[in-house]
């Protein structure tokens, strides 16, 4: 699927996130030692690395699930770091997570896992417009006839795409996905990367994706940043990575 195309014609003031010089340790253990990152709306950013060396650590400092020890994470144009409980859950509201796990209520109806985010938000109240607006989000993953039935009873493709619908039911401007093809067989995978391209078409969301499967990074990506030891140790298109001479990016490349 092409590509959206509007990122090109940015400027400084769409930058929804906004990372400069962030650093974060555990244990003594410095994790991130100096990030700066900009993601423009509608862009695609995919961040390759080993497991282990931070790329969770740095989505959850977005959202403020983590705080860093240093630096600036701004998203929104707003410094994260400063927001109240309140300002928090105003900016999550615009900011959707897909998890690893696809963290769906086992003891829940599908119906009532897209029902969650909604009635957690109080602005949603009218029952028609729950009703109509889990269906829109069934609709956008192409799984309308799932709607009560239980996430034990779906494969593991069909709870990733249901996570995502939970996620796209509030309309995010940001979405954040951890490993979204982990565990997924080829096919199902080349649909999730499908669908991460038709949301950012369709909304002009913006994405940060975290990977380790180089064909989801191929067909999402605006953008793809190298993460080794603490800082993006390289930037680029998947196809001017590709053709790099370094070798440690060229590791990345080497199944492709």
């Amino acid at each position: 699927m092409e590509k959206n195309k509007h990122i090109l014609n940015n400027t400084n003031n769409d930058y929804v996130v906004e990372i400069e010089h962030l650093q974060k340790s555990f244990e003594g253990r410095m994790i991130l030692k100096d990030i700066n990152l900009k993601v423009k709306r509608s862009e695609n950013v995919v961040i390759l690395g080993k497991s282990g060396i931070g790329k969770s650590v740095l989505i959850k400092c977005i959202v403020g699930l983590i705080y860093p020890d240093k630096g600036s994470v701004k998203v929104f144009g707003k410094e994260v770091t400063p927001m109240n409980h309140k300002e928090l859950d105003e900016m999550r509201t615009r900011v959707g997570f897909i998890f690893q796990s696809n963290a769906l209520y086992d003891s829940m109806t599908v119906r009532e896992n897209l029902e969650f985010p909604l009635r957690r938000n109080k602005t949603i109240t009218n029952k028609k417009e729950i009703n109509n607006m889990v269906y829109e989000a069934l609709k956008n993953v192409g799984l309308s006839d799932t709607i009560d039935k239980m996430p034990a009873e779906l494969s593991g493709g069909m709870r990733k795409r249901i996570g995502l619908a939970r996620t796209l039911i509030l309309k995010p401007e940001i979405i954040l996905y951890d490993e979204p093809t982990t565990g997924l067989d080829p096919l199902t995978s080349r649909e999730i990367s499908k669908l991460i391209n038709t949301i950012q078409n369709k909304y002009n969301a913006s994405s940060i994706i975290i990977t380790h499967d180089l064909e989801c990074a191929k067909r999402t990506s605006n953008r793809i940043l190298i993460l080794q030891d603490g800082i993006f140790y390289a930037e680029g298109n998947f196809d001017d990575l590709k053709k790099n001479k370094d070798p440690f990016v060229k590791s990345f490349f080497v199944t492709v």
